[in-house]
């Protein structure tokens, strides 16, 4: 390779001599740096690119050593929310160009550094500082909408995800008589559910003898339930045990429940479909036991189907808050 040198006044061959570069900013970072020398002269060259991989190691090295935000870190925030540089650096009241030289290699100072690195890590900190600069006029409206929808959609993925962990948590149990031999599968109850949602008005206290009609019929048909859910004697037919259909009907990725005052002034909820429901987590066989008993149930009204549930073997011969055995799916009375 050839590169100009002003000594030799020509274009020379050069050679690159290995250094270590011992201390930048005070902080010891034992660098390698690369230095041309010129072959004819044994002058040392100034080659700018070279120059900049030298920096960008010196650079990274001085990063880790201080613990300073990453070009890639920066991004990284800037990507979450799906702003430019130009939105980070106004949020953040900046300089103009600040943002792009920091994600260039440029190193930030120690406060903006650790500004970074913590609205990186606290979210509620940076949309504070995001309405801040909407409240100031140095964001506008749609920047602000876009930010504060992102916000609101990883707020309710977080709780989802801590409501999925807290069910799993309550209900999963090894296979046994009383989940009728299956694990809980959530996402495939997600999908169940919104599928039955789908097909009939499925109010909340008619959801649990939709559940167990199909996992008793599922057991009866293939000695294994569908759901892997656990159910007990309540007084107006079985239900999901202690009563965890309240945070199944939380969950809002499949189905969205609506409570609604009724003119007696009593509660009425309702599950309604987001539509989204994936078959692909049943066999053909076990939607044609679901839509088995969507064909029975959809129909009938919540106490026509509480009757039903009570006529059943499982309910009548168990005691309030006692588990139904899947034993009882040998003889269904739906079925008949």
């Amino acid at each position: 390779m050839k590169h100009y040198c002003p000594y030799c006044n020509s274009e020379q061959e050069y050679d690159i001599d290995k250094r270590i570069f011992k201390e930048y900013k005070g902080v010891v970072v034992n660098v390698e740096e690369n230095v041309p020398i010129c072959k004819k002269c044994k002058n040392e060259l100034i080659i700018h690119s070279i120059e900049d991989e030298n920096l960008k190691r010196i650079y990274n090295k001085y990063r880790e050593m201080k613990n300073m935000i990453t070009p890639s870190e920066i991004k990284d925030l800037r990507d979450k929310y799906d702003i430019s540089q130009r939105e980070l650096t106004a949020i953040l009241d900046f300089g103009k160009m600040t943002i792009n030289r920091y994600e260039n290699g440029s190193l930030p100072s120690k406060t903006h550094s650790d500004y970074l690195r913590f609205i990186s890590k606290d979210e509620d900190a940076f949309f504070k500082k995001v309405q801040e600069a909407y409240y100031t006029h140095r964001i506008n409206q749609k920047t602000f909408s876009k930010i504060e929808n992102i916000m609101n959609k990883k707020s309710v993925h977080h709780n989802n995800y801590e409501l999925k962990l807290y069910i799993e948590n309550e209900l999963k149990t090894s296979p046994n008589i009383f989940n009728g031999f299956k694990v809980l599968d959530l996402e495939k109850l997600q999908n169940l559910i919104s599928y039955i949602a789908s097909k009939t008005k499925l109010y909340l206290t008619s959801m649990n003898k939709y559940l167990w009609f199909i996992d008793m019929i599922s057991y009866h048909e293939r000695a294994i339930s569908i759901t892997g859910l656990t159910y007990v004697h309540e007084q107006y037919g079985p239900v999901i045990i202690n009563r965890k259909y309240e945070e199944i009907s939380k969950l809002d990725d499949k189905y969205k429940r609506e409570d609604t005052e009724k003119s007696d002034g009593s509660m009425q909820s309702i599950i309604t479909s987001n539509g989204n429901y994936d078959l692909s987590f049943f066999n053909n066989k076990e939607i044609e036991i679901v839509d088995y008993v969507i064909g029975l149930l959809e129909n009938k009204s919540v106490k026509e189907i509480s009757n039903m549930s009570h006529k059943e073997l499982g309910w009548k011969n168990t005691e309030r808050f006692e588990k139904i055995s899947f034993e009882y799916a040998n003889n269904l009375k739906i079925l008949k």
